[in-house]
């Protein structure tokens, strides 16, 4: 895998107002691998992280006219504030008024390390993911075909798209969606007073109910919240009741099935029904509401929803993940869920809190465009 790591430089330089000068903000920027994640899987050899599609994908990131009425982009529904996220939505309404999607806005964050994206894993490439939010008739509803000629309008775009990609006429939509991977792909969140903490950096040292939080969390939460990313990647029920609102949504099971026109009764037979992707709990604190729908909004009712003591409960489906069932030494169910007092789930939202990485919620070079 060919990428470079630097350390970051960061020099905003305001440049210039006669017609043939670059108006928009110009700085450096490097693509940095932290000591404790990973290898990335991002495409570095066809799609390397540069500069010009940094900054260019990140003009794309916050620009109104990739939707169909060019009313919204794509931070409307992840705002840096909350980690790119929808912040107090459990559903977001798209260009159509009063129409909203039927799953709750995931965080951009370290997606240069992610194996499939979205709820359900309809993408498992990061150049491919943004034709979703774009082209869906409930989030931004608009052409590929529609943004490219809205975009090659542009004077300022289209001497950033030559730049970006070193030639002349290069805007369409294959170079639109490699700029926009490469901005996600550079949004790493990874200073967070955790990864302080295992790197034995200063502002890392742990209180003592953030490490008892943390002996707790590996002990009841990592096998599903695993490794520096917090997320096993995998695809799992965790037994959160089906959603009356959204009877055809069937998780994973529709990405998977051969036949592309079963029916929700059929879906509801595949071992991958209602399986959604298990999130990365990185700045879980500023990212409610929870779960695939947003049905939680606090974090501590999170821990109840797994300990099996107060609404929602667990559902025991049939493909109920295994960690989530306890028995007893007969083989037989005990409970469902995640034992938990109340007092360890004090320590365990303590060790949460020190996932909040707020060097990249308040990084400009993620910001809007001046």
């Amino acid at each position: 895998m060919k990428y470079s790591l630097y350390f970051i430089t960061i020099l905003l330089l305001l440049v210039g107002c006669s017609k043939d000068e670059e108006s928009y903000e110009v700085f450096e920027f490097n693509f940095e691998q932290p000591a404790n994640f990973p290898n990335p899987t991002y495409d570095f050899e066809n799609h390397n992280i540069t500069t010009e599609g940094f900054v260019l994908g990140r003009k794309l990131f916050y620009d109104n006219r990739l939707s169909l009425n060019n009313s919204i982009s794509c931070a409307e529904c992840h705002n840096q504030s909350h980690a790119f996220t929808h912040h107090g939505h459990d559903l977001s309404e798209g260009v159509h008024a009063g129409v909203t999607g039927t799953r709750n806005s995931q965080p951009i964050q370290n997606l240069a390390y992610m194996e499939d994206f979205t709820w359900d894993g309809a993408k498992d490439k990061l150049l491919d993911q943004p034709v979703i939010p774009i082209t869906e008739p409930v989030e931004m509803d608009e052409k590929m075909t529609n943004v490219v000629a809205k975009l090659k309008l542009d004077n300022e775009y289209q001497q950033m798209f030559s730049k970006a990609f070193q030639k002349e006429d290069a805007i369409n939509s294959t170079n639109l969606l490699s700029a926009l991977s490469q901005f996600m792909g550079g949004m790493v969140s990874s200073n967070s007073k955790y990864d302080k903490y295992v790197r034995g950096e200063k502002g890392g040292e742990f209180t003592a109910i953030e490490k008892q939080g943390l002996a707790l969390f590996n002990q009841k939460c990592a096998s599903c919240h695993s490794g520096e990313l917090f997320t096993n990647q995998k695809f799992m029920n965790n037994g959160i009741e089906e959603n009356p609102n959204f009877p055809s949504e069937t998780g994973r099971a529709r990405i998977n099935s051969p036949n592309p026109f079963a029916t929700v009764e059929e879906l509801k037979q595949r071992d991958d029904y209602y399986q959604f992707r298990v999130p990365s709990l990185r700045n879980v604190k500023v990212t409610f509401p929870y779960m695939h729908d947003g049905r939680i909004v606090l974090l501590k009712k999170v821990l109840d929803f797994y300990d099996d003591d107060t609404f929602p409960k667990i559902t025991k489906m049939k493909n109920l993940d295994e960690s989530l069932i306890q028995k007893n030494d007969k083989g037989e169910i005990t409970s469902l869920g995640i034992p938990m007092t109340e007092d360890e789930k004090v320590a365990i939202l303590a060790f949460l809190d020190t996932l909040t990485d707020y060097e990249f919620i308040n990084d400009e070079r993620f910001a809007r465009p001046n």
